[in-house]
């Protein structure tokens, strides 16, 4: 049977049962879950046209949601449209009794349609963010990706079926926002003076680039969209805009921002002008060595009520928040109860009343007793060998239930198997919080690794599919995705995706292609984790083993340890696969993407594995050359990275640690991939060497600036150049496709300089 795991929100109706709405993930096993009656073979291009609940790259935590009134709710999708190159975000909006009645007579066989359903298309990025209902569920307020990484604060009406934007005036960017209704909002605007003063300086006769990046004087218009922008917070108040100032002057939010139900104050993260001295000890990390902590002299941070008119300012909890001591929430936002009498704060630090350090909590406070309570203690990482306290999981948001201050729904991402499931807990009359179980009608998104999303009703009795947003699926292979399971070097045990490829037979050989950077069990990812470079579907369907993984081992992270454990975790799997007599030593590869580049290439650089093929896509590989690139963002990690800053002696620790200094060791034929000219400063050094000593090594420049790529001809260019170049490598086969012609005839000219080099080397160990 499948194994349940969910995310679970509950609604309040004056006249219906409790209903509860869940994202479910169903870990399908058997034979039933295997058998798959395809008729064609699964390519990017039917990967770039899925759709998917929530956003699939971060998190699927607002996929659904239940209007205030509980008479509605709304669902969130994502797919791209390859025909038009453009990605379409969807809410489609059902009215609850509607599904009452479809769960009540069975014999009905045609789902209820939505009310409405609105469509907004982009050519990249998120188009919908933050989407929340308006306190009336008269409509959602959402934040609308727009060209050159702004954000456009709209309003999709529920009662007219229209959609209109919330602030009409021309600016930059939104970057948060909070509403009540159409008269009562506020939301945050960027600082525009960076990008005008880059705008103008283009026409002056020199340029000041003292204590600035290289690129953002060699690509200015590529840096406007990276630029550190700070946000100055306006208010909507009856109708009538105007700025927050603080003593006077612009107020400057950092983070989320909540409106109490008045419209009159609002709750935000504001930093601390001076970190008082017990904060170092009464606020510390969860384990000794963190290098994220608490310190006089440097910034912190705490959750700030602010008077819209007057701008004060007050202190919710005389403490920071809990990321400044590394214990993060996914979604920091704060939010206000319906009567406006609580403020829940997702993760902070409560005062302890015998000045003893204390632990970080998802805290409620109650404005009325002026006391604060805390709901769920945030765990997080130690020294020891599980490398987590127990009952660590990670938590993505808090929000009261329906308003109501004695409820509260945490949603976190277990470490057991990286599913996205929620508590609900309620305060009982003595104040303390207890998690509690709720019964009644759900809503479901259910999904697996080989279970692809759907829409799903139940009541406890009947269970039915609402929507399938892939119906397309019928007529496509997907293959087997299994869960695989090894021991790393300290003998955890250690999970990923094995995609089978196509026409598998137990016992024979088949080439492999490890793709890092993370592993999601819960999850339906055909590609693997991300769009970017990763094809694993594609790639099993060409007849190649395809392993997504995540974490491989214990390896600190900012540390000198961190590229070498990662590198011997893929090389320990590697040899596992072999091992059970899956793989095929002489055909195995790997896909790098972020910072997992950085890893590839100490696998490439200083690894005992033959790897044949190996690709690197938009990361960080600490190489000098980023170091001097950007020494503000780089420099200090790179310093702790590599175990010393290269000059003087510390040189020497860079020439034995960097990849850059060590390309002379890789063999492997090595693909280069940069997303825009940003990108591809940071990627040249790994083309530029290996090319200089006369190595395989291709390099492509996408036209994107994306970094999790949704742009659909940026993601055929990037999950089939994958497809395509780990074929020619590991199988020796190419693409008929005439207009790939000069991309092959490329490659094999790269063929003969690795066997050149190869007949070089075994010349020079004959003699």
């Amino acid at each position: 049977m499948p194994r349940r795991v969910g995310l679970s929100i509950k609604r309040a109706t004056p006249y219906l049962r409790p209903i509860l709405i869940s994202i479910s993930c169903f870990v399908c096993a058997g034979p039933l879950c295997q058998a798959q009656q395809a008729k064609k073979p699964f390519t990017v291009a039917d990967d770039i046209g899925l759709a998917y609940f929530g956003d699939p790259y971060t998190s699927r935590a607002e996929a659904l949601q239940f209007s205030p009134d509980g008479k509605y709710f709304a669902a969130y999708t994502e797919r791209g449209r390859l025909e038009l190159n453009r990605v379409e975000d969807s809410l489609r909006f059902y009215r609850c009794e509607d599904i009452e009645s479809f769960l009540k007579h069975p014999d009905e066989s045609q789902a209820p349609s939505p009310v409405w359903v609105v469509n907004r298309s982009s050519a990249e990025g998120l188009i919908i963010k933050a989407w929340r209902w308006l306190a009336d569920s008269g409509g959602v307020a959402f934040l609308e990706g727009t060209p050159y990484g702004s954000q456009q604060l709209m309003l999709a009406d529920l009662t007219k079926k229209r959609i209109k934007p919330l602030v009409t005036q021309k600016v930059r960017s939104l970057d948060a926002f909070d509403v009540r209704d159409k008269s009562h909002y506020v939301y945050t605007v960027a600082n525009l003076d960076p990008v005008q003063k880059i705008q103008a300086e283009r026409k002056a006769a020199a340029i000041v680039g003292t204590g600035r990046p290289l690129a953002e004087l060699v690509f200015p218009d590529s840096w406007i969209k990276w630029l550190s922008r700070r946000s100055y917070l306006m208010a909507v108040v009856g109708g009538k805009r105007f700025e927050v100032k603080r003593n006077g002057a612009s107020f400057i939010a950092d983070g989320g921002v909540a409106l109490s139900p008045d419209g009159h104050s609002l709750v935000t993260v504001s930093s601390v002008a001076k970190v008082p001295v017990s904060w170092e000890t009464l606020y510390p990390p969860s384990y000794a060595s963190s290098r994220t902590r608490i310190r006089v002299g440097s910034s912190a941070n705490q959750y700030v009520r602010i008077d819209l008119q007057s701008g004060s300012e007050q202190s919710l909890t005389g403490a920071p928040v809990s990321g400044d001591a590394g214990m993060w929430v996914g979604d920091d936002t704060p939010s206000w109860s319906t009567d406006g009498r609580a403020i829940l704060l997702p993760g902070t630090f409560l005062k302890s009343d015998q000045d003893a350090p204390s632990r970080p909590c998802v805290a409620v406070v109650d404005l009325t007793s002026n006391t604060s309570t805390c709901v769920e203690i945030l765990k997080g990482h130690t020294d020891e060998k599980d490398g987590v306290e127990e009952g660590y999981h990670f938590i993505w948001a808090a929000r009261f239930v329906h308003g109501d201050k004695r409820r509260v729904k945490v949603t976190f991402l277990s470490h057991e198997d990286e599913s996205i499931q929620t508590t609900e807990y309620q305060e009982d009359p003595e104040g303390r919080w207890r998690a509690v179980e709720h019964v009644g009608l759900k809503v479901t998104v259910k999904q697996s690794f080989n279970e692809p999303p759907r829409l799903v009703a139940s009541d406890g009795h009947v269970s039915r599919i609402i929507w399938d947003p892939n119906p397309q699926l019928k007529d496509i292979e997907l293959g087997e995705v299994a869960l695989y399971k090894w021991k790393d070097k300290e003998g955890r045990e250690r999970k990923g995706e094995l995609y089978k490829p196509k026409n598998y037979k137990p016992g024979q050989r088949y080439p492999l292609v490890i793709q890092t950077h993370g592993f999601e069990e819960s999850g339906f990812h055909p590609s693997g984790l991300f769009p970017t470079a990763f094809a694993a579907t594609e790639l099993a369907a060409a007849g190649i083993a395809v392993l997504q993984v995540g974490v491989v081992g214990a390896c600190p992270l900012v540390t000198p340890d961190e590229a070498p454990c990662n590198a011997s975790g893929y090389e320990i799997v590697a040899n596992q696969l072999v091992s059970d007599g899956f793989v095929d030593p002489e055909r195995i590869g790997i896909i790098g993407f972020s910072r997992t580049c950085f890893y590839v290439m100490e696998m490439l650089t200083t690894g005992s594995l033959h790897v044949k093929a190996a690709s690197i896509t938009d990361g960080l590989m600490f190489t000098y050359s980023e170091y001097v690139l950007n020494t503000d963002r780089v420099s200090g990690e790179a310093d702790a990275v590599i175990g010393a800053p290269p000059f003087g002696e510390g040189l020497q620790q860079w020439l034995k640690r960097s990849p850059g200094f060590n390309l002379d060791k890789i063999t492997a034929p090595l693909l280069v991939v940069g997303e825009g000219p940003f990108s591809l400063l940071y990627m040249w050094v790994p083309y530029a060497g290996l090319h200089y000593l006369k190595k395989p090594v291709d390099v492509i420049m996408l036209n994107t600036d994306e970094h999790v790529l949704r742009n659909p001809e940026a993601r055929m260019a990037s999950q089939g150049g994958s497809v395509d170049w780990f074929r020619f490598w590991l199988k020796g086969e190419e693409d008929p496709d005439p207009a790939k012609a000069e991309q092959y005839a490329r490659w094999r000219e790269l063929q003969k300089v690795r066997d050149e080099n190869a007949n070089n080397v075994a010349a020079s160990h004959a003699n």
